[in-house]
């Protein structure tokens, strides 16, 4: 699932011109190689809450940011930014949770 959540965060980047290519994005907004989405996919597993929440991080910046400006392109940028944002902050408590409740955590 956050596979798929990072490359439509990547799509709506790059369709706004805020990043042109998947290593910029990987590199630039996840902190992460520029390989990194590919490495995920070949090994079948999961962003980690780290890479999330930079991403998250990030996006609620800029989007700060843009929201400061009185052009009106700008706020309508920072409305997708802060969409994107609140689905990186899903998958992240959806995460943690799954963490939380894992029965080996449960035992009391």
């Amino acid at each position: 699932m956050s596979i798929r959540l990072l490359e439509h965060l990547r799509d709506e980047l790059i369709a706004t011109g805020i990043v042109q290519n998947t290593p910029e994005f990987c590199r630039s907004w996840l902190g992460r190689s520029e390989g990194y989405i590919r490495v995920l996919r070949y090994n079948r597993i999961d962003p980690s809450v780290e890479t999330l929440t930079i991403c998250s991080n990030k996006l609620g910046y800029y989007a700060a940011r843009l929201n400061g400006s009185d052009a009106e392109e700008h706020k309508a940028w920072a409305a997708k930014l802060i969409n994107l944002k609140a689905l990186c902050d899903s998958a992240i408590a959806r995460q943690a949770e799954a963490v939380w409740r894992a029965p080996e955590r449960m035992a009391v």
